[in-house]
């Protein structure tokens, strides 16, 4: 079965001192490929409610955006509405940055922990879930470089070299959009924050509605 991806971040993945996020997450939305334009009209249809409701039309509907003006019962709406979609799965890997000690990758270009960390859990739905045939999409506007590899260039190069060494032929596509252009990441931001939430201010009342559709789960270096 196809798969189309959705990636996003949230937190900062830097270990400068002034950085003043404890935890690194990065989410992947999986959904059938034939299912995926269900996203846009449940996400538009939930848009105009809260347009309707009195939003300013030119600002950007976006998780943290609705939190900040205390709509908590839209996010809930929108995640709701999300979730019933039929075969729509969160996957995510969460980082506590401060747990991590090696000064190799702390000292390392700015971006290669990003790389690393997003490889991880990609690589892990691809050949441990067996998604083989996957149209990744990720939001330009949170893309992390390093001089030395570019962030698609990179997923590219390790995932097709897994695929020679694990003799599993891999169809991959990587684009990336401003999530403006993509309703597939407007929604996996709703998911990004639900988690981080979770994560870095202990508030689980976002999470807890994931329950049924949470796959893959990587968490890294967290206190218990």
């Amino acid at each position: 079965m196809s798969k189309k991806l959705y990636l996003d971040e949230s937190g900062e993945c830097s270990f400068s001192e002034e950085s003043v996020f404890k935890h690194f997450l990065i989410t992947v939305l999986s959904i059938d490929i034939q299912f995926s334009g269900i996203i846009k009209s449940k996400l538009k249809r939930q848009f105009a409610k809260i347009i309707n409701n009195g939003w300013n039309k030119d600002e950007e509907i976006k998780a943290s955006a609705l939190y900040y003006y205390g709509k908590v019962q839209s996010i809930m709406d929108i995640l709701q509405t999300l979730l019933a979609i039929k075969s729509l799965d969160i996957h995510y890997i969460i980082i506590n940055k401060h747990k991590i000690n090696n000064q190799s990758f702390r000292n390392s270009s700015y971006g290669i922990s990003y790389n690393y960390f997003t490889k991880i859990i990609l690589t892990e739905l691809i050949f441990q879930d067996n998604f083989l045939d996957i149209d990744l999409i990720y939001d330009l506007r949170n893309k992390e470089t390093h001089a030395k590899k570019h962030f698609k260039q990179y997923l590219e190069t390790e995932i097709l070299g897994l695929s020679l060494e694990n003799e599993k032929p891999v169809t991959l596509s990587i684009e990336g959009l401003h999530s403006k252009q993509c309703y597939g990441l407007m929604a996996v931001d709703f998911f990004s924050w639900s988690v981080y939430r979770k994560f870095e201010y202990g508030d689980d009342r976002f999470y807890t509605l994931l329950a049924n559709n949470l796959g893959r789960k990587r968490e890294w270096y967290l206190d218990k």
